[in-house]
């Protein structure tokens, strides 16, 4: 084997058995998540329902803008399915941004606000005899799916810009309030849901 491609070898041995902290350290990524955010905006077309597949095959391995534009571009044909994925991103998008030290990372809320489109919004209220069961199949899907995405994404929507290569450490409060902050956002996200349905009666 030739010295250069030893050491191109060697390097992809290291890499692959780096611990996950060191991997962690990476630099925060969007753009694959800007390209399937633009597939699934299209107005129409074979590439748009492909990607609409492909993100509820792996719905776990994409994050809450993702979920959020598979929820508007799923509205037309597929109501109840586009709430359902708008709920997950929501509970989401809620526990990554609270997780963040920097708190201003909550913006992304309003962000992911602005994204609704006006039908996604509209279904909620004409459906809203479905809509706790909904959000309780939301937050039961959220409790069983591991998130595989990049969980930093939420910082970058702060004010104080994150290290191009800060971890998880660096950005979240320490994981032991994890759990806590899980249980507040589902306990929060139903009782929201229920004063919703219950006020538009």
């Amino acid at each position: 084997m030739a010295d250069g491609a030893l050491l191109r070898w060697l390097a992809l041995v290291v890499l692959a058995c780096a611990p996950t902290a060191v991997l962690a350290q990476a630099k925060i990524d969007m753009r694959a998540t800007e390209a399937m955010v633009s597939r699934l905006n299209v107005a129409y077309g074979t590439d748009k329902r492909e990607a609409m597949r492909e993100v509820e095959r792996s719905a776990a391995s994409h994050n809450p803008l993702v979920l959020y534009a598979l929820a508007n571009a799923l509205i037309e044909d597929y109501a109840e399915r586009a709430i359902f994925w708008y709920h997950v991103g929501r509970i989401r998008a809620v526990y990554d941004s609270l997780r963040c030290r920097d708190k201003s990372a909550q913006n992304v809320m309003l962000e992911l606000r602005k994204r609704m489109s006006p039908e996604l919004r509209s279904n909620q209220f004409y459906r809203r005899d479905r809509l706790v069961a909904i959000a309780q199949k939301a937050v039961d899907w959220d409790a069983a799916n591991p998130r595989d995405y990049d969980q930093r994404w939420a910082a970058l929507y702060g004010k104080a810009a994150p290290s191009p290569n800060a971890g998880e450490s660096d950005l979240f409060v320490p994981e032991s309030e994890w759990p806590a902050i899980l249980k507040r956002v589902h306990d929060t996200h139903l009782e929201s849901v229920r004063k919703f349905v219950d006020e538009k009666k």
